[in-house]
C-alpha cells in the first residue's frame, strides 16, 4: 500500500509540473506557431496537449495504479489466506478504488468542454483559464480522496471509511476509549480529516459547476456578444444534463449529511434519513451516464471531422436516451416521496422497479418503466447506428476510425450484458415466476461477465481524447499513430477476452466467482484448468495495461508529422499485428 501511495504522489507531481495554464513555454510555442502560419497559412497550429486531455490521463493513470495494486494484492494474499481475510487485508486499496467513482463522469465533462471550445474557435482557442483551473480542482480532488484513504492508516492505524457508492469520506469519529497519550493526536487528526473532507467536496462540486458554466458562456476569439454564439450541440447538452443529474443526487446526499453533522440530528431519524435513502437509490439509476455520454461525443467527433453534424434523427436519439434516463431518476425520487410507494433496485442489473399502494398507479409505473427502458436502449442503439451510416455533407466520407470502432465495441459489450440481464428478469417477472431465468446457469454466466465492464467507460474516454488531439493538430486530417491504435485494440481485446472467459466458464460450471475487477476467482477442480485461468487472467491484464500505457505515451509524443495513422514500434508492432490483437475485435462495423 505504501508503494501505491508513493506512486500516486509522484504521478501527481510529475503531471502537475506540466499543468500550468499560463506556462510561458506553451505561450512561446503558440507565438511561434502564429508566426509560422503567417508564412505558410496551411500549416496547422500545434497546441500543447490540452488541459482536458491531461486531466483525463491523470485520472486514467490513477485508476490503473490503484486497480493494479489491488489486483496484485488480491493475488498475493489469495495464495495464503481465505477470501474473507483477503478482503480485510485489501480494504484500504478497495476504498481507494471506490474514490474513482466520479472519474468517468468528470472525464466525459472535460471532453465535452474541449469539444465545444474547438468547435466555436475552429480549433484555435482554449477554455477560459479559470475553467481549466476548475478541471484541475476536480482532478486533484479525486486524487486527494485516494491519497487520504491510503495515507491515513499510516498515521491513525485505522482505514478511512467512504460513503457507499461515492468518493465522499465518512465523517471521522472520536472515541472516548482513545488512550490519553493519544487523545491530542486523535483530536488533531479528527479536525484535519474533517477539513480535508470538505475541501474535497468544495473542489468536486465547485469545479464541476465552473466547467458547466464555462461551457455555456465561452466566447470564441473575436466575439463579444454571447447571444450570437450557437447553443451547445445536442451531444454537449446531453452530456451536461447527465452530469448535472449524476452529481445532483450526490450533492443532495452530501448536504443532508452535512446538515445532520452540524445540527447534531440523528442520522437515522426522520425525513433526513428517508431523503438520503431515496437519493442513494436514485443515484444508481444514472450509473450508465458516462458510457452513454461518450457515445454521444464520439458521434459528434465523427461528424465534426467531416465539417458536419450528426443526423437530425441521431440527435433526437440522444435527447430520447437522456430523457429516458432522467425520467427514471425522477421517478425514483417522486414515487417514494409523494405517492407513498417504494422503489426496489435489482442488485444484478440496477434495474429500478416501483411499487405503490394504488394498483392503478402500479400499472402506470410498470408502463413508464418499460417506456423508459425501450427509449433508453433504442436511443443509444440509434446513435451507434448513426455513426456507421453517417455521410459527409461535402466530399468523401471517411471510414469509421479505429478509435470510434473501439468505443462502439466497448459500448455494445457494456449494454449487451445489462440488456440480457434485464431481459431475463423481465421474462421472469412477466411470467409470474414460472420461467425463473435468474436461476439458470446462463444467467449466472452473464452476471459474472458484468464484472468485466467497469473499465469500459475509462478506456473509451481515453481513446476519444487521443483522437481529438490528433484531429486538432492536423486540421481534422490526421489520426493517432498506428502503434497507438494497436494499443487501443489491445485494451479493447482484453475486456472482450475477459467477458468471453466469464461467459464460457459460467456455462460449464454451476457458479462463477469473480473479484471486483472481473477476474475469475473460481477454484477449478482440475489443476491445469486453474493454471490456464491464472495465465489468461494476467495475459488480459498485460493487454489492458500495455494498451493504456501505449495510448498515453502516444498522446504526449504526438506531432502533426506523426499523427498520420502510420508508424510502428520495432519488433513489438510486428508481433502484435501478426495476431488478431492488431485488428479490432468483432463489432458493429462487421454488421454494417
Amino acid at each position: 500500500m505504501r508503494a501505491t501511495t508513493i506512486a500516486l504522489a509522484l504521478l501527481s507531481v510529475a503531471i502537475a509540473l506540466k499543468l500550468d495554464v499560463d506556462n510561458p513555454h506553451d505561450t512561446q510555442v503558440l507565438l511561434q506557431n502564429d508566426h509560422r502560419d503567417m508564412i505558410n497559412p496551411e500549416t496547422p497550429e500545434v497546441f500543447p496537449v490540452p488541459t482536458a486531455s491531461r486531466c483525463v490521463v491523470l485520472m486514467v493513470c490513477q485508476y490503473m495504479i490503484i486497480y493494479t495494486a489491488l489486483a496484485v494484492s488480491r493475488t498475493v494474499y489469495g495464495c495464503f489466506y481465505s477470501q474473507a481475510l483477503v478482503r480485510y487485508k485489501t480494504r484500504g486499496l478497495a476504498a481507494a478504488a471506490q474514490t474513482m467513482t466520479y472519474a468517468p463522469m468528470l472525464c466525459v465533462l472535460f471532453i465535452a468542454c474541449r469539444m465545444r471550445v474547438e468547435f466555436l474557435s475552429k480549433g484555435k482557442g482554449q477554455p477560459q483559464s479559470w475553467v481549466q483551473n476548475c478541471m484541475y480542482a476536480l482532478t486533484f480532488s479525486v486524487l486527494a480522496s485516494s491519497l487520504v484513504v491510503l495515507l491515513m492508516p499510516l498515521f491513525s492505524g485505522k482505514p478511512v471509511a467512504l460513503k457507499e457508492g461515492s468518493c465522499d469520506l465518512e465523517k471521522p469519529h472520536l472515541t472516548p476509549r482513545t488512550p490519553r497519550s493519544r487523545s491530542v493526536t486523535a483530536e488533531v487528526t479528527f479536525y484535519i480529516l474533517t477539513a480535508v473532507r470538505y475541501l474535497i467536496l468544495l473542489g468536486l462540486y465547485g469545479g464541476m459547476a465552473g466547467v458547466i458554466v464555462g461551457i455555456n458562456i465561452y466566447l470564441p476569439p473575436g466575439e463579444t456578444d454571447l447571444s450570437k454564439v450557437p447553443a451547445p450541440a445536442p451531444a454537449i447538452m446531453c452530456t451536461m444534463i447527465l452530469s448535472v443529474v449524476f452529481f445532483l443526487t450526490q450533492l443532495i446526499i452530501a448536504l443532508c449529511q452535512t446538515y445532520t453533522e452540524f445540527m447534531g440530528v440523528d442520522f437515522y431519524a426522520g425525513h433526513i434519513h428517508k431523503v438520503i435513502q431515496v437519493m442513494n437509490a436514485a443515484a444508481s439509476t444514472v450509473e450508465f451516464a458516462p458510457m452513454v455520454a461518450i457515445v454521444f461525443l464520439a458521434a459528434r467527433m465523427r461528424a465534426l471531422q467531416h465539417n458536419g453534424q450528426p443526423q437530425e434523427w441521431a440527435q433526437n436519439c440522444m435527447y430520447g436516451a437522456t430523457g429516458a434516463l432522467c425520467l427514471t431518476t425522477l421517478m425514483a425520487i417522486v414515487v417514494p416521496m409523494t405517492l407513498g410507494g417504494t422503489m426496489k433496485t435489482n442488485p444484478a442489473t440496477n434495474e429500478v422497479t416501483f411499487e405503490v399502494p394504488n394498483p392503478t398507479f402500479g400499472y402506470i409505473m410498470v408502463a413508464i418503466r418499460f417506456i423508459c427502458m425501450i427509449g433508453f436502449y433504442a436511443g443509444v442503439g440509434g446513435v451507434i447506428y448513426s455513426i456507421y451510416t453517417f455521410e459527409a455533407p461535402e466530399g468523401k466520407t471517411e471510414p469509421v476510425s479505429p478509435t470510434v470502432q473501439c468505443v462502439t465495441i466497448l459500448t455494445c459489450q457494456f449494454f449487451f450484458v445489462y440488456a440480457l440481464l434485464l431481459a431475463c428478469l423481465t421474462i421472469s417477472e412477466v411470467s409470474g415466476g414460472q420461467i425463473p431465468l435468474e436461476t439458470y446457469r446462463f444467467y449466472s454466466a452473464i452476471e459474472a461477465a458484468k464484472a468485466t465492464l467497469p473499465w469500459a467507460p475509462m478506456l473509451a474516454i481515453l481513446f476519444v481524447t487521443t483522437r481529438m488531439y490528433a484531429l486538432l493538430i492536423t486540421n481534422k486530417k490526421g489520426a493517432p499513430q498506428a502503434w497507438v491504435q494497436d494499443g487501443m485494440y489491445m485494451a479493447t481485446w482484453s475486456l472482450l477476452i475477459s467477458f468471453l472467459t466469464c461467459m464460457v466458464a459460467g456455462l460449464v460450471t454451476d457458479t462463477v466467482e469473480t473479484d471486483e475487477d472481473g477476474n475469475i476467482t473460481t477454484k477449478f477442480s482440475n489443476y491445469w484448468v486453474s493454471i490456464a485461468m491464472t495465465v489468461l487472467r494476467y495475459f488480459t491484464m498485460l493487454l489492458l495495461y500495455g494498451g493504456i500505457i501505449t495510448v498515453i505515451a502516444g498522446l504526449f509524443v504526438m506531432t502533426p508529422e506523426t499523427a498520420n495513422g502510420r508508424g510502428s514500434v520495432p519488433v513489438l508492432s510486428d508481433v502484435v499485428n501478426s495476431t488478431p490483437l492488431g485488428k479490432p475485435p468483432p463489432g458493429p462495423n462487421d454488421v454494417a
